[in-house]
């Protein structure tokens, strides 16, 4: 079994939900977060995550570009909006963070976009 798998399967083990969950495929969490996990979340962190994905995906795509293209001005213009939606989202985040199961659920999709970057 690879590392992934494992401590993907150990997270899941440890919220409670069994391995063969279903996976979400039409955001950057889907690789990592189930659906059930996501609907343990109330409906503003729910829409958050869902938020994030989306804001993920752009993310990890610029974060490429900027590997193979650093002085692509286009590109450079949305890394730095990203970053600011990323710090207007803080002080919500920082409420969230306050949630167990959040906190669970939003370090394992740091993971994932970590390993993609």
């Amino acid at each position: 079994m690879t590392e992934k798998k494992s401590t993907r399967r150990k997270f899941l083990q440890f919220l409670g939900l069994s391995a063969g969950a279903t996976l979400a495929s039409t955001t950057s969490l889907g690789n990592f977060i189930s659906r059930e996990e996501v609907r343990r979340l109330n409906s503003e962190q729910q829409e958050f995550m869902m938020e994030y994905g989306k804001w993920m995906d752009e993310f990890i795509e610029v974060i490429r570009i900027q590997k193979t293209d650093p002085g692509n001005m286009e590109n450079n213009k949305k890394m730095i909006a990203l970053t600011e939606t990323a710090e207007q989202w803080q002080p919500r985040l920082t409420e969230f963070m306050k949630d167990e199961t959040f906190a669970l659920i939003y370090h394992a999709s740091i993971e994932r976009m970590k390993k993609e970057i």
